[in-house]
């Protein structure tokens, strides 16, 4: 997506954000007039090439992403978070990938790595910015005759012990991988990707979690020393 033009993606998460939003909230988000916004989301004209780049911008520095995911979560009985309209809303997921984008472009990831299943929307939305490889790390191994790096996770709460199962070929030395999560909550997950790439070739350049809970995750996550974004913070 490096080499679309900014203005047709502009006006496409425009459109997104208008499913959300009312156009005075645009113009006051935007500084643009209202006129104006309805004209690009309606086609009539395109903004320019500065103006679209500006538009982008805009949505992730004044955090319009973490404003809409904070209105889109859900918390059901017992304090679980629902995540599934966002999740498996393809324009929801289009802004989240910009978010991705916007910070970690510089550190031009070739693998998008995630854990089935929810974290596979989020994984191709993400790629698709950077034109890059989703690897799904899986809790069994497919029946094949490839390789996989294996990882055993503990439950923190009862004795079960999660395998995790990722494909060895896709990890070279020229790769660079981001860490992609639905959802930050202990880390311990996150931190179990991050051992199994540390076992391979390639380089990691951080990770993203579209929404993280509380502050449980914070102190295992620093263990790694990589960059971490969060596009929302439920503190619950």
């Amino acid at each position: 997506m490096e080499v679309d033009d900014p203005r047709f993606i502009a006006i496409k998460l425009l459109r997104i954000l208008r499913k959300h939003y009312t156009y005075r909230e645009l113009e006051e988000f935007f500084s643009i007039p209202a006129p104006s916004i309805w004209k690009y989301i309606s086609g009539k004209i395109l903004p320019t090439i500065e103006k679209a780049k500006q538009i982008l911008n805009i949505i992730v520095e004044k955090n319009i992403v973490a404003n809409l995911l904070g209105k889109l979560i859900r918390i059901v009985d017992g304090g679980v978070i629902d995540l599934n309209d966002i999740i498996y809303d393809v324009g929801v997921m289009k802004l989240v990938g910009l978010e991705a984008y916007h910070y970690f472009r510089e550190e031009k990831p070739t693998i998008i790595l995630s854990v089935e299943v929810d974290g596979i929307p989020v994984a191709i939305s993400i790629a698709d910015y950077f034109d890059a490889k989703v690897v799904i790390v899986k809790k069994r191994p497919e029946a094949s005759l490839r390789e996989y790096l294996e990882y055993s996770l503990m439950s923190r709460d009862l004795p079960v012990i999660t395998k995790l199962y990722a494909p060895k070929d896709p990890f070279t030395k020229r790769d660079r991988v981001l860490i992609v999560d639905d959802l930050l909550r202990t880390g311990r997950t996150c931190r179990a990707l991050v051992e199994m790439v540390r076992s391979t070739d390639s380089r990691l350049v951080g990770i993203f979690s579209v929404v993280a809970v509380g502050n449980r995750w914070v102190p295992i996550i620093e263990e790694t020393r990589l960059r971490v974004h969060v596009a929302y913070w439920y503190r619950g």
